[in-house]
């Protein structure tokens, strides 16, 4: 869904409702990924790409990098955990982001990462560099829709620095 459909716009100033907000974690229950997003730049090809990523705890996103893009990671909602990994799978550092409290975490190009969500429920801001690239995964893990996927998720959630994952 574009932003211009669950923005409000007056004289030219657009903001996201508390509503858009509940709409996009509400879909994230749903979803079968068990993740909603809200894309707030207009196309692929914009310099800067900001998104809305709503997630519920069981979701699963593969660890990855982005090497030509920094990416910044500003909690809205609930606590998550940034997990960032050697080149090797290993946990080389976990951050934990709650909403409120102001956390901004900005990835470094290249790094490896995921994010997971300690509370039920979790919505983050996303920002980084355009146009969208394809990220890279750490083949260490298993891809979404894998088996394995739903152990991994598991274990995301507690791993800790020093942690290494084996299927």
């Amino acid at each position: 869904m574009k932003f211009s459909d669950w923005t409000t716009s007056v004289d030219g100033f657009v903001s996201v409702e508390a509503s858009t907000c509940d709409r996009l974690l509400s879909d994230a229950e749903m979803s079968p990924r068990r993740r909603s997003h809200l894309l707030l730049h207009e196309s692929h090809a914009d310099p800067t790409q900001r998104l809305l990523v709503a997630f519920e705890q069981s979701t699963y996103i593969q660890p990855h990098r982005h090497p030509e893009q920094w990416e910044m990671i500003i909690p809205m909602r609930g606590v998550l955990a940034l997990l960032l990994f050697s080149d090797n799978g290993h946990v080389a550092d976990r951050i934990e982001l709650t909403a409120g409290s102001i956390p901004i975490s900005q990835i470094t190009v290249g790094a490896w990462h995921t994010v997971v969500a300690l509370t039920p429920s979790a919505l983050m801001l996303e920002i980084k560099p355009g146009p969208y690239r394809v990220a890279e995964f750490l083949e260490l893990f298993p891809p979404e829709n894998s088996p394995d996927a739903r152990r991994a998720a598991e274990w995301l959630t507690s791993a800790k620095a020093g942690d290494y994952w084996q299927l």
